[in-house]
């Protein structure tokens, strides 16, 4: 009875074998295309970008930029010799509080600054505003799989014998081109930008140049753009001649 027992159980073994048991499923690879008739977007790896909406902002522009010239004049010693003029940009309320704003951080790095242009090194800056339209690419129902942070392109499938693999790969890469679309991975953004482009020049060289962008509010444009001055109507002079 034992070795009839023995006898079964070693069937069962040799029937479970390599030769009965499932065959795994098998990674089926599916091209995305590879030719297109123009170059098609693609995203830029995740950055950060600071917003400018308080005068504390200007006031931390400005004691960088202050770090950069009394490093530039270290290095320099016939320049550091010269006081430094900061030259006036505008009048904006970003124009003036960043002018006075230079000045005090170079007095506080024991740096001479100059009320006039003779002799001396000038410190200016200038302000470029962008105004963007739509921020956010939508990327188009199987057209474009566009690649966001932690989130990328699937260039395979996984076939199992009920089908369900490749569903859930199609479901996936829908998923992450709907979170891409909605915003899930891009807040909403400020359609305004300013680039802020600060140079310290001495006998037409450049000794510094610095220049950093920033987002904005869009309802704050007025601080940093200058409006345009009113101009009176052209007048036309007529002339009687009697002839």
């Amino acid at each position: 009875m034992r070795t009839l027992l023995l006898g079964i159980l070693l069937g069962f073994v040799l029937l479970s074998g390599p030769g009965c048991a499932r065959q795994p499923a098998q990674m089926v690879y599916t091209p995305l295309p590879i030719l297109s008739q123009v170059p098609v977007p693609t995203a830029y790896p995740l950055k950060t970008q600071p917003k400018m909406q308080a005068v504390h902002h200007w006031e931390v522009l400005a004691d960088d930029v202050a770090l950069r010239v009394h490093e530039a004049l270290e290095r320099r010693v016939l320049e550091r010799q010269f006081p430094v003029h900061v030259a006036p940009s505008g009048t904006t309320p970003f124009a003036k509080s960043f002018h006075a704003l230079l000045i005090t951080k170079l007095v506080e790095r024991n740096i001479t600054v100059s009320s006039g242009f003779t002799n001396t090194m000038v410190l200016s800056f200038d302000i470029e505003m962008v105004r963007h339209g739509r921020r956010t690419l939508r990327t188009g129902q199987g057209i474009y799989k566009a690649l966001a942070p932690d989130v990328f392109v699937q260039r395979s499938s996984l076939l199992t014998q009920d089908g369900q693999g490749a569903l859930a790969n199609q479901a996936m890469l829908h998923a992450a081109e709907v979170n891409v679309e909605s915003g899930a991975y891009t807040h909403e953004l400020p359609r305004m930008e300013v680039l802020i482009t600060s140079s310290l020049v001495f006998e037409e060289h450049f000794l510094m140049r610095d220049s950093s962008i920033y987002y904005i509010n869009d309802s704050e444009w007025w601080h940093y753009k200058q409006h345009a001055q009113p101009s009176q109507p052209a007048t036309v002079n007529y002339q009687l001649v009697d002839r």
